[in-house]
C-alpha cells in the first residue's frame, strides 16, 4: 500500500478507535509502515503543553522537566510554517555546551535523530503538531503525503483525545462519597451485598443503597458494569 494508502487507513482506524491503546496503536502501525519508530502529537496553548506519544518515558520526562519546548527546533519551525516538513537533527548545533546541543544530544541518544512533522492551527492561538520520528538519519516522507489527508489524521488524534478525556473526567458531583467508594472496593473484590454488610458493619440494605448510587453517578446498569467502569476510570 502507498504512504497516502497507509494514510487513508489510518484516518479509518483512528475514527473506529475506542480508547488511549487502540489510538496509539493505529498511530505505531502507521508510523512503522513509512519506516518510523515513534510518533509525538503534542499540543501548545500558550505556556501549556500536551503530549501523547510513543516516545521513552525518560525523553518525555526530559523534554517537559527542562522546558524544550522553548527551545525544540521542531516547533520553532512549526510555528513558521504550515505545511509537512522533513526536519533532521543533524541540521541542529554539533558543537559547543548550549541547550540547543544538549537538546540535540538527547534527542539522538534517545532514538529521535530524524522526522516529518504535520503542524496544524487550532483556535485562540494553539497550536497542534503530529510528528513520526527515526533513529536513523534520512528517512523521509514529506513529498509523499497529500497535505489534506496529512490535516485529517491531526484533527482526528486532536478530536479522538479530547472524546477520551470527555470520558475519563468525572465532575465534583459524580465522585463517589467515602462509603459509595468503600462498597464498590468490596464488589471488585467479589463479595455480594451480605458479604460487603458482615465486612463493614452496614446492614444490607444500605449497602445496596450505596451501590445503586454509585451506579447512578457512574451511568452503570449492573453492579458488574459498576465494577468495570470503577476500574477504568481507575477509582478502585
Amino acid at each position: 500500500m502507498s504512504v497516502n494508502g497507509n494514510l487513508r487507513s489510518l484516518i479509518d482506524m483512528l475514527e473506529a478507535a475506542q480508547d488511549g491503546p487502540m489510538i496509539k496503536s493505529a498511530l505505531r502501525s502507521f508510523a512503522h509502515s513509512c519506516g518510523y519508530e515513534r510518533f509525538a502529537y503534542l499540543q501548545k496553548d500558550g505556556t501549556q503543553v500536551r503530549t501523547f506519544n510513543s516516545y521513552p518515558g525518560p525523553w518525555e520526562s526530559i523534554y517537559l522537566g527542562s522546558d524544550y519546548f522553548n527551545i525544540d527546533p521542531v516547533l520553532a519551525e512549526a510555528k513558521r510554517r504550515r505545511d509537512v516538513f522533513f526536519w533532521t537533527a543533524d541540521a541542529w548545533p554539533a558543537r559547543g555546551s548550549s541547550p540547543l546541543r544538549r537538546f540535540r544530544d538527547e534527542a539522538i541518544g534517545h532514538g529521535i535523530r530524524c522526522g516529518v512533522t504535520i503542524p496544524v492551527e487550532g483556535s485562540y492561538g494553539s497550536a497542534m503538531m503530529l510528528t513520526f520520528a527515526s533513529p536513523e538519519r534520512n528517512v523521509d516522507i514529506s513529498g509523499l503525503l497529500d497535505a489534506k489527508k496529512a490535516v485529517q489524521v491531526v484533527m482526528a488524534v486532536h478530536y479522538q483525545l479530547k472524546i477520551l478525556a470527555a470520558k475519563m473526567a468525572i465532575s465534583p458531583k459524580r465522585m463517589l462519597s467515602p462509603r459509595e467508594l468503600m462498597c464498590v472496593m468490596w464488589a471488585t473484590r467479589g463479595k455480594n451485598t451480605p458479604d460487603t454488610a458482615k465486612l463493614t458493619g452496614i446492614t444490607p440494605r444500605t449497602v445496596q443503597h450505596h451501590l445503586d448510587n454509585a451506579r447512578e453517578k457512574l451511568d452503570a446498569k449492573t453492579v458488574p458494569q459498576l465494577v468495570a467502569i470503577a476500574k477504568d476510570r481507575g477509582l478502585v
